[in-house]
Order: C-alpha cells, then sequence, then structure tokens
C-alpha cells in the first residue's frame, strides 16, 4: 500500500512538473515571438537608423497631399525649405502648427491669396522641409528660417499667424525681431510654460520612448487609430475626413526616415530649455504694441480659452478676441470661411466687431481681477 502511494505521489509529481515546464516553454515562446514582433517593428520604423547627416526628407520629396503640387523649395543656405507662395499684395506668412504642415492652411490660404502674397513654408522638423536627422528643430532655428525665408524673398515685414507652435515662433519673433512684424493673428498657440498641453504629453512620451515607438509607428497605420489620435483636435468629428487623415498621417509615415525626424521633433517638444522660451519672451510681448488679434478656437482642449485670454491681457497691441465657438485646435480646418474673412478684415483695415473687443474688454478686466488678487490665469477652464 505504501508503495502504491508513492508510485502515485511520484506520478503526479512527474505530471506537475510536465505541466510546469509546458508552461514556461510556452511563456518562452510567446515570449520569443513578441520580441521578434517588435524587432521586426523596430526595424521598420528606423529605430535602428543613426542620428547622422542623412536626409530625413529630401529635396523635392513631398507627400501627396492638396498642398503637393504648390510647393516649391528655396535654397537659404544654411537649409532649404518647402513653401507656399500665391497670391499678390502684402504678404501674409502662415506658420502651422505640430505635428502638422502647411496642410492645415489647404482651405483658408487660397481665401486669403485672393487679397495678400500669402506664404506658407513647412516648419523645420516638419511637412515637406529637407531637413537632415541630426539638424536641430528647435524654435530658435524655425525663427531664423523665417527671417532668412523673408530676406530671401525680399520681405522687409509681413502680416502673420501663427498657430500652436508657429505662433510660439511668433512670439520669438515679437521678442526678437518686431519691426518684421506688421501685425500678427495668435490661433491656439503654444505659449507661456504651458506646452506642451497635458492632453498630448502622454503621445508625445509614447512617441518619442524607444520601446513604445516602434508600436506607435505600427498602430498609426490603421485609420481608427488615426481617427482617434487626432479627435482631440477638432469639435465636428467629420472634419476629419480620409484627405485630411492621409496629410496628417503621411508626413510622418510615408518612410523610417520620417518617423525619426518626427521622434526628434517631439524630443524637442519635452525639452524644458526649448519649451520655457516663449515665457523667457513675455517681457518683450508685453512692450509689442503692432496690431494683434487672438482668433481662437473656442472649445480647445489643449490650448484653452484662458490662453487667449491671458495673451490678450499681456500684448497691448491686442485689439480684439474672436472667438470661433464651433472650433477646438483647428479652427482653419473646421470654419475656414469664418476664418478666412475675419483674418481678412483685421489685415486689410485692422478692425475688429464689437464682440471681439468686449472679449477683450472682459479678459483684460479678469486679468486685472486676478492680478489683484495674486493670481495668473491658467491654462484651463
Amino acid at each position: 500500500m505504501i508503495l502504491s502511494n508513492r508510485k502515485a505521489q511520484a506520478s503526479h509529481d512527474h505530471c506537475k512538473q510536465t505541466r510546469s515546464r509546458k508552461f514556461w516553454v510556452s511563456l518562452s515562446s510567446v515570449a520569443g515571438f513578441l520580441s521578434l514582433g517588435w524587432f521586426v517593428l523596430a526595424f521598420k520604423s528606423g529605430a535602428y537608423i543613426p542620428a547622422d547627416s542623412r536626409y530625413a526628407v529630401s529635396p523635392g520629396d513631398f507627400t501627396d497631399d492638396a498642398m503637393a503640387m504648390r510647393k516649391k523649395v528655396i535654397d537659404l543656405g544654411n537649409y532649404k525649405v518647402a513653401y507656399v507662395d500665391e497670391g499678390n499684395g502684402e504678404p501674409v506668412i502662415l506658420l502651422h502648427g505640430c505635428p502638422f504642415s502647411v496642410y492645415e492652411w489647404h482651405e483658408v490660404a487660397p481665401l486669403l491669396a485672393r487679397h495678400f502674397r500669402v506664404i506658407a513654408p513647412d516648419l523645420l522638423g516638419l511637412g515637406d522641409t529637407p531637413v537632415r536627422l541630426n539638424d536641430d528643430y528647435r524654435l530658435p532655428q524655425d525663427v531664423q528660417m523665417v527671417t532668412d525665408l523673408m530676406d530671401r524673398l525680399g520681405i522687409r515685414s509681413a502680416r502673420f499667424i501663427g498657430h500652436d507652435h508657429g505662433g510660439a515662433i511668433l512670439q520669438l519673433l515679437m521678442q526678437q525681431h518686431p519691426e518684421r512684424i506688421e501685425m500678427a493673428i495668435l490661433t491656439n498657440v503654444e505659449a507661456y510654460d504651458q506646452w506642451p498641453s497635458k492632453p498630448e504629453t502622454g503621445d508625445l512620451h509614447l512617441i518619442t520612448n524607444p520601446v513604445t515607438s516602434p508600436l506607435v509607428f505600427a498602430s498609426l497605420h490603421s485609420r481608427n487609430i488615426q481617427r482617434h489620435l487626432y479627435s482631440i483636435a477638432v469639435v465636428n468629428q467629420s472634419t476629419l475626413t480620409d484627405e485630411t487623415l492621409d496629410a496628417f498621417a503621411s508626413e510622418h509615415l510615408a518612410t523610417a526616415l520620417r518617423w525619426q525626424r518626427l521622434r526628434r521633433f517631439l524630443a524637442s517638444q519635452l525639452d524644458p530649455a526649448n519649451n520655457h522660451l516663449t515665457q523667457d519672451a513675455v517681457p518683450a510681448m508685453r512692450r509689442f504694441t503692432r496690431p494683434v488679434l487672438i482668433l481662437w478656437g473656442e472649445k480647445d482642449t489643449n490650448f484653452g480659452p484662458a490662453i487667449a485670454k491671458r495673451l490678450a491681457s499681456d500684448i497691448p497691441g491686442v485689439k480684439g478676441i474672436s472667438w470661433l465657438s464651433n472650433s477646438a485646435h483647428l479652427p482653419m480646418l473646421e470654419e475656414p470661411q469664418k476664418y478666412a474673412e475675419v483674418a481678412y478684415r483685421f489685415f486689410n483695415d485692422g478692425t475688429v466687431d464689437q464682440d471681439a473687443q468686449m472679449a477683450l474688454a472682459a479678459a483684460r478686466q479678469r486679468s486685472s481681477t486676478l492680478r489683484c488678487q495674486g493670481k495668473t490665469e491658467g491654462n484651463y477652464e
């Protein structure tokens, strides 16, 4: 009987050990399969491309979107820039946001070009502007690029529209080259020490992190994932047409080099020394008296109305705050006709409507009250 029990126990222990070995073998197989999959995705996303002097975007390598056929490349010496230049009259320079390109102006630019000469460059590290992987994509280089472009085109000063990252560049122009700005419009811009915004910071870390970046690269080829990612930027989801999503995604996904360029650009967004430059520009902005309009998507959850009101209170040249109430972060795409009409009126004769004037008065009154209380307007409301 004792012998029988021992045999049964031995048989049980053997089965248990066999099951344990099978479990660990299966687990190792799954881990090996996942690791192999990750290495494949990492290779496809360019994770092993050295950050050397090779072109991430070659001159004339334009993605297929509504602005591609209207772009050309200009050599500014230190770098080449892809840009659109159309229309006649006083120059208007459009500076787009991140992680976008001049495509975001594809509806507004033709409307403004009926009255002005419209110039829209792809910023360094974005769109189709030729850059090398080891180039510097931070704000000071974009400021230099804009002034070099103006010099090459024979433009002493211009009207400007700055959106998001382009708005940060415009603020640095107010600080460093105020004489080059005739008039300015600020739209849902990076400002103060309030960027990157809280809603987007998680995505930036996922893209820049070397472990998760290949997974994001792969997932962004899904239309549903694209729609989910960019949905934060709009109120009306129908704005995100297949054409628009293709334009947004293809500039980053067309090649592995473009994806690595995006990673480097977004790493600069997370660099405290870079994104503190807009805070450093505030004293100069408080001396900027040339006409400024705050033209803002009111439902933006990235850079909300509070930032618009704070800018309106800090910049003495602001003439009004025009809220686009049916827009979030991309009002030039959600309400292009109204956006262009407000911009044209301001640039044409410097006027803003009564609602914009009242919004400005209310913002400055609130700012005065907060200062008396020792407070500062925050980012969100």
